[in-house]
């Protein structure tokens, strides 16, 4: 059944303004085509050890991801699996699609030179870092460290100058993180890696899922929270379960472009890598080239740069008093917004500092925008109100 069909059953009957808005919503999604996902300006990994799903979703010695993973901006994936068994495979198919070969945690013969997402990002003009608690210096190539363990940071088996090889500098040590005042200068994607001690690996339950759970309240607690406010994601996962769960793991995705709550598909870490590459319109590596992208937990979809207009994202879309401009504004954009009959409803300069188009007053319906840059490149879409 076509969307013109529905809209003109529903119209020739003269229902709500619910139906109405719903008729729109079919229209818009079917001239917007499929959901896709969004292109956050950086997502942040944290990665954590050997819990199932249900040891620690509900645990009450895991206060903080708890609510994280019940917070009104977060997916909680209560079907999401590992690979395989030990951890280092697990980071590796994360991270290139593939466990390269390796069914241990012992260190590689070599360094590998397949595809990966730290190299593709490189390829693609974007950034990417590791960042390794406990890790001596930049480019540490030792199988430990103190608490710090190779087998937990994949990127350190693609160092090298060779093809799909990435610089020692992606490799760094947590110290190198940036402080809260400079959360800006993260890189494109990165990976976080607690030590031993803090990623719930040594130790025994409940005591080391504790000291995670603080982990993350004390050193990343506040980077949620400037998520929120700067077109970010943060995902929190596990490697692997205890052996004894079906590898399911714990999941979330949390930011001001997700649809909160829980989602029931089954997912993996190939999934996972395959949403982060198509955020970036990357290659595919490995398995994840036959994985399909996490796109239902998204409040709208990216809109695709045009013109050499930034690329920028509405959220949430319909939208009740306010629609929220995320993407490059950094230098200033101008949107124009009209009503569904051509009516102009108002124009907008929009900037880092001012991000919002207040939709209070606006009735409900559905309205067209047009994007103008500081280059004069002009792009446009549509968006609904439903208070």
């Amino acid at each position: 059944m076509s969307a013109n069909y529905v809209c003109k059953k529903i119209i020739m009957k003269n229902i709500s303004t619910k139906a109405l808005l719903l008729c729109l919503s079919i229209f818009a999604t079917h001239l917007c085509g499929a959901q896709t996902v969004p292109t956050p300006d950086h997502v942040i990994v944290l990665v954590y050890e050997n819990y199932a799903y249900s040891q620690i979703y509900g645990a009450s010695a895991a206060p903080h991801l708890n609510a994280l993973a019940n917070d009104p901006n977060s997916a909680n994936f209560t079907q999401c699996y590992a690979i395989e068994h030990p951890s280092q495979p697990n980071y590796l198919d994360m991270f290139s699609g593939a466990n390269q070969g390796v069914t241990d945690d012992n260190v590689p013969a070599s360094h590998f030179t397949t595809d990966n997402l730290a190299s593709q990002l490189i390829a693609a003009s974007k950034t990417f870092i590791s960042y390794s608690e406990t890790m001596p210096s930049a480019g540490f190539d030792g199988a430990s460290y103190g608490a710090y363990v190779r087998k937990h940071n994949p990127v350190a088996n693609w160092m090298g100058t060779g093809a799909h090889q990435v610089p020692t500098s992606l490799n760094v040590p947590f110290t190198s993180f940036p402080s809260s005042s400079n959360y800006s200068s993260l890189p494109t994607v990165c990976y976080v890696m607690p030590n031993q001690t803090n990623d719930m690996h040594d130790g025994a339950a409940p005591t080391n899922i504790t000291l995670g759970d603080n982990w993350y309240y004390n050193n990343l607690n506040a980077l949620a929270q400037w998520v929120m406010n700067n077109n970010s994601l943060l995902i929190v996962t596990f490697d692997e379960d205890d052996d004894y769960h079906n590898n399911q793991i714990f999941t979330v995705f949390y930011g001001p472009m997700v649809k909160g709550g829980q989602y029931n598909e089954h997912v993996n870490l190939f999934n996972l890598l395959r949403t982060m590459e198509d955020m970036y319109s990357l290659p595919h590596a490995g398995a994840a080239a036959t994985s399909t992208a996490i796109t239902d937990c998204w409040l709208t979809s990216a809109v695709p740069t045009v013109n050499n207009t930034p690329s920028l994202s509405f959220y949430p879309n319909p939208c009740t008093n306010a629609l929220h401009v995320y993407g490059d504004i950094e230098n200033g954009i101008q949107v124009s917004v009209y009503n569904s009959c051509g009516a102009f409803m108002g124009r907008y300069n929009l900037n880092q500092n001012n991000k919002l188009i207040n939709t209070s007053e606006f009735a409900d319906g559905l309205y067209f925008y047009n994007v103008c840059s500081e280059n004069g490149a002009n792009t446009g879409g549509k968006f609904i109100v439903n208070h």
